[in-house]
């Protein structure tokens, strides 16, 4: 009984360590659950992973020489170790790029982050990016990357020969000597420049932005340019964020990206619009809070998260 508890288990792993080599991977809370369920998981994940690259090495051709993009902290491997509790969804930053079987390519690198949580890369080339929470990044070569999803702020070395690009969805992102902040979410997609210049979409529309210049897309809708300040582009590395006219609904997917805690426009709430400038130190209740008194809204807790409700079925 116990040899065939231990053949599902192995068995279990292996699909595990085989559906995480798809770049399209999106189950990681689904891989969470799994390994806290048991300590013998995170054991048999281990073995999977290490008889799977065994296999690799064998039949690999020699991938062609490449520079590779560096985290600032030491590369972690896919091999996992023991975390408690829900410190394991942040874990789940792990690189997962790698040599793949069938091909000797090297794979894409991606980096992730949980939602509060935030981290820095360093690129091989001098540039950096910084990820916000709930932020995922995907490394297609050392001067080509992908929004997948969230909000990153990249600090781009111009090379005119070899721009810098990133993707998110079907828009491309082209630098000329940038630092920029880029962020995609279920509100649609913004970018805002603090230095140099980006094209947006270079080979369609190729809107150029310039310093002060913030861009913004909903849905299907054209872009539209505004004005902002430079010293404000990223502010939320410090803490701060800074709206001009923007809607509740935005407001509120960047402050559960930013505290690790839901938050949603209530009906009703989502379009009301609003400029000012939200400091998100403190504990997360007490920032919603002050959110709602900005908003002339009320803060209620909805689930494990809050809402922004109308206040006698109107907002102020």
């Amino acid at each position: 009984m116990n040899g065939q508890v231990s053949d599902i288990l192995a068995e279990d792993a292996r699909g595990w360590v085989i559906r995480l080599q798809d770049s399209s991977f999106d189950g990681w809370d689904a891989f969470a659950d799994w390994l806290e369920r048991d300590p013998a998981h995170l054991a048999a994940y281990n073995a999977a992973l290490e008889t799977d690259q065994a296999m690799a090495a064998l039949f690999a051709v020699p991938p062609e020489p490449v520079i590779e993009a560096e985290p600032v902290a030491a590369r972690p491997s896919r091999r996992l170790f023991l975390i408690s509790g829900g410190a394991f969804a942040a874990a789940l930053a792990v690189v997962v790029g790698w040599t793949s079987l069938d091909t000797g390519r090297s794979a894409r690198t991606e980096y992730a982050t949980a939602a509060g949580e935030r981290r820095e890369v360093a690129l091989a080339d001098g540039s950096k990016m910084v990820l916000n929470g709930a932020t995922r990044v995907a490394l297609l070569d050392k001067r080509h990357a992908e929004l997948i999803q969230g909000e990153a702020l990249f600090t781009v070395r111009h090379d005119a020969a070899d721009p810098f690009i990133v993707k998110t969805g079907d828009v491309t992102l082209e630098d000329a000597g940038t630092v920029f902040n880029v962020v995609r979410d279920e509100t649609g997609l913004r970018v805002s420049v603090a230095e140099g210049a980006v094209i947006y979409q270079p080979q369609a529309d190729a809107v150029r932005l310039t310093p002060g210049d913030a861009l913004s897309v909903t849905g299907g809708a054209k872009p539209e340019v505004t004005r902002t300040v430079t010293a404000d582009v990223g502010s939320w590395r410090g803490g701060q964020l800074v709206y001009r006219n923007e809607t509740l609904e935005r407001v509120a997917a960047d402050v559960s990206r930013n505290l690790g805690v839901q938050l949603r426009a209530g009906k009703g709430t989502e379009a009301i619009p609003f400029t000012g400038t939200i400091s998100t130190q403190g504990g997360p209740g007490a920032v919603i809070e002050r959110i709602a008194a900005l908003t002339g809204t009320r803060a209620i807790r909805a689930g494990k998260g809050w809402m922004l409700d109308t206040i006698d079925g109107a907002p102020r």
